[in-house]
């Protein structure tokens, strides 16, 4: 695939905020208080081949920060001093593999995916399975297209498996203002020779306003239920039932009831 090309898919993703809203209306028409299990499952800890929600929902509070500082203060590659530019792209490279990698933003996706479809909720999800981060976008791709949600179209143009590959493995190298991609493969029609900067810049922003605006539903979500409270959650998925409060400092938290 050449740059134009991949340049041509990018343009015709769907809005990221649009995508992420429609995903999330989509699970809580099913069920609401799957969902709720879904956002806060982004901190668990697993005992005895049970599944416990833990107190604080922050462990991937760095990942957002990244989406968040990428996409509304890193300037644009065109302003960055020529000397710098090769740091740059280097650190949104980086950014990218670890977005796509983070076990929380996949199990949140495939949660949200599975509930929306009427699933049973997999509380071991990507916990103990091997699962590739290919294989977990695929299923994902499948499923959406299945429910017509436009979270299909917006994988199926900014998610790269050979791209987060390249970034991960340093599988790639730039010239003057190209990426090039050394795991680029003729005989795959989705793989990608090289990408402009620019092209680049456009991909990794989408990327980073998809992130942002799935914690930040999550976020809303959050604030919604904390502020019917309580709000109990009783399946059989968990170790039991759960009350969403405010503990004392302010946080909100997901506690077994007893």
């Amino acid at each position: 695939m050449l740059d134009d090309d991949f340049a041509v898919r990018l343009a015709s993703a769907p809005q990221a905020e649009a995508a992420v809203s429609e995903l999330f209306s989509a699970a809580r028409e099913a069920s609401e208080s799957r969902v709720f299990l879904a956002a806060i499952d982004l901190e668990t800890q697993v005992h005895d081949d049970k599944k416990f929600l833990v107190c604080e929902m922050r462990r991937h509070w760095m990942i957002q920060q990244f989406a968040e500082y990428y996409s509304r203060v890193l300037p644009s590659i065109e302003t960055v001093d020529p000397d710098d530019v090769n740091v740059s792209v280097r650190l949104q490279m980086l950014a990218y593999s670890q977005f796509w990698e983070c076990s929380g933003i996949q199990r949140l996706i495939t949660h949200l995916v599975k509930i929306s479809l009427g699933e049973p909720y997999d509380a071991r999800l990507l916990l103990d399975t091997p699962t590739s981060t290919f294989d977990v976008f695929e299923s994902v791709k499948k499923k959406c297209c299945a429910l017509g949600l436009d979270l299909a179209d917006f994988l199926e143009a900014v998610y790269s498996n050979q791209i987060r590959n390249a970034f991960a493995h340093s599988d790639f190298w730039m010239v003057l203002d190209y990426i090039t991609f050394q795991n680029h493969k003729h005989s795959k029609s989705d793989h990608v020779a090289s990408l402009h900067f620019a092209t680049w810049e456009r991909l990794f922003k989408v990327t980073t306003e998809f992130v942002s605006a799935l914690f930040e539903a999550r976020r809303e979500l959050e604030a919604d239920l904390i502020s019917r409270m309580p709000y109990r959650v009783d399946l059989p998925e968990f170790t039991g039932p759960f009350n969403l409060s405010k503990d004392e400092r302010g946080f909100s938290s997901a506690k077994p009831t007893r």
